[in-house]
């Protein structure tokens, strides 16, 4: 179908130069352990890409690819999105493209803090894909330097795995009803770039104003349908990424500084990039990579990553399956907790390429336990048994709930949430009438472990998995 759309587009000057190519992915991924909340182990889905370009004249092309993913037990996963559908029109002094397009920015290998224009397919990670962004952009020189302004449609929402799926936290993130603080420019971003070099410095400094592309969570404080309701604002960032050659080593740096969202903060993340080429006097190369984090907020949404160091080995074997190996540790220098992961690339055939991916979750960090806050006398019983006539609630036992959350990670603007909400309660009887006080119970618990940092890994650790994705490229 989307060769027959291309072909409805003119043709100026009966320019016609075209490629199609693609390729499909049979993914099995498979967990030795069962997770908290979830049974099943095995995960099989597939996936298909297909690519499409056409040279409508000398100075314009058209540049289309879309991509679907269906999974047998995670329906949330099932996916058609549009990666690209774009003009691009090459001038002498400027390059302008319109529709559907992907950036990236960032030089860092393990820790892209600046990359902020194109939501992530959460879907597909640790593959790193994006979803495609609607968006108009123009590119220029100015003298040596390279100037880039975008125009940016609206926000890919982030994608969460569903009732049956996994890597997920204890309450389910509603995927379909998503909240918005659009600002002033309302579904319009804007965002601009400005790439120089000073002496031997490649220097990157850009800034992007829109809503940013990752969320943070509200409980909609609905105890027979928890959910954590993902919440986007908009948001000012500014950052600056640098890459120097020093010798044989590559030195990188990102720095964001972010307001406008649930805080202000600022975010440092950089290392070195060294390869020992033929290792041993063989045709292997070794390249390492060495990064580390720091982030200035307490607690943080949609990440793992803010108090890390990451290591990596990337082992190139140059043969003629172009065998790759690599092999990566983050450990977070704050908690006790870390992170491993393996990627086994290879060739066969002309057209077939195996992909193995693992990774593993460790926590040593002390695991809240349930019954520590919801047996008799502890704040969150006295909340969930009051009768009637215990209402309004003595404002004891509102702050005794809120004191055990105070102990936690959570932000200023999720507890002042967190706060009103309990407020709500405090005065109304039938809050909890018709709900099990045992599951009430443990959602508040999962939400009071869901906002600590320290347990990050614990929501993770029995969630290690092996992944196997053969492609065929046509």
């Amino acid at each position: 179908m989307l060769a027959v759309i291309c072909a409805l587009i003119p043709i100026q000057n009966g320019f016609a130069e075209q490629s199609f190519s693609g390729w499909l992915d049979l993914q099995q991924r498979y967990y030795p352990d069962t997770s908290e909340q979830v049974s099943e182990k095995s995960y099989p889905s597939a996936a298909v890409q297909l690519e499409y370009s056409r040279d409508l004249s000398d100075s314009d092309q058209l540049v289309a690819t879309v991509f679907a993913r269906g999974d047998a037990v995670d329906d949330e996963r099932n996916l058609f999105d549009v990666r690209e559908f774009l003009w691009l029109h090459q001038a002498d002094a400027y390059q302008f493209q319109l529709g559907v397009g992907q950036v990236t920015w960032g030089v860092n290998e393990l820790f892209k803090i600046t990359d902020q224009i194109n939501q992530k397919d959460r879907a597909e990670l640790p593959v790193p894909r994006k979803l495609g962004q609607p968006m108009a952009s123009v590119s220029f020189y100015w003298g040596d330097d390279l100037v880039e302004l975008y125009a940016l449609y609206d926000v890919r929402p982030a994608w969460f795995p569903g009732q049956d799926g996994r890597l997920r936290p204890p309450i389910l993130v509603d995927n379909d009803n998503q909240l918005y603080d659009r600002g002033k420019t309302g579904r319009w971003d804007f965002a601009a770039r400005w790439q120089t070099r000073f002496k031997d410095i490649d220097i990157n400094v850009s800034h992007f104003y829109g809503v940013t592309r990752d969320p943070y969570f509200a409980f909609n404080f609905d105890f027979e349908n928890p959910y954590l309701v993902p919440v986007y604002e908009k948001v000012n960032q500014t950052s600056v990424d640098m890459i120097y050659a020093w010798n044989d080593v590559l030195l990188k740096a990102e720095l964001t500084y972010q307001m406008g969202g649930i805080e202000q903060f600022e975010s440092v993340a950089g290392g070195f990039e060294y390869t020992m080429g033929g290792l041993f006097d063989s045709d292997v190369d070794l390249t390492w990579f060495v990064e580390t984090i720091w982030d200035s907020r307490d607690q943080i949404d949609g990440t793992l990553f803010d108090h890390d160091i990451g290591i990596a080995a990337r082992i190139a074997f140059n043969d003629a399956r172009d065998s790759n190996l690599i092999l990566g540790l983050v450990v977070d220098y704050e908690y006790d907790e870390a992170f491993g992961s393996l990627f086994w690339s290879n060739s066969f055939g002309e057209s077939w390429k195996l992909n193995v991916i693992g990774q593993y979750f460790y926590a040593n960090e002390p695991r809240l336990d349930v019954r520590n806050y919801v047996a008799p006398g502890t704040a969150f019983y006295e909340l969930l048994n009051a009768t009637p006539a215990d209402y309004p609630l003595p404002q004891e036992i509102i702050e005794d709930v809120l004191a055990v959350f105070d102990g936690t990670t959570i932000s200023k603007k999720q507890y002042d949430l967190l706060t009103a909400q309990l407020q709500v309660i405090q005065n109304d009887p039938t809050f909890f009438e018709g709900v099990d006080n045992n599951d009430a119970a443990q959602t508040l618990f999962d939400l009071l472990r869901t906002s600590d940092n320290t347990q990050k890994m614990n929501l993770l650790e029995r969630d290690a998995f092996i992944q196997v994705d053969l492609y065929y490229y046509f």
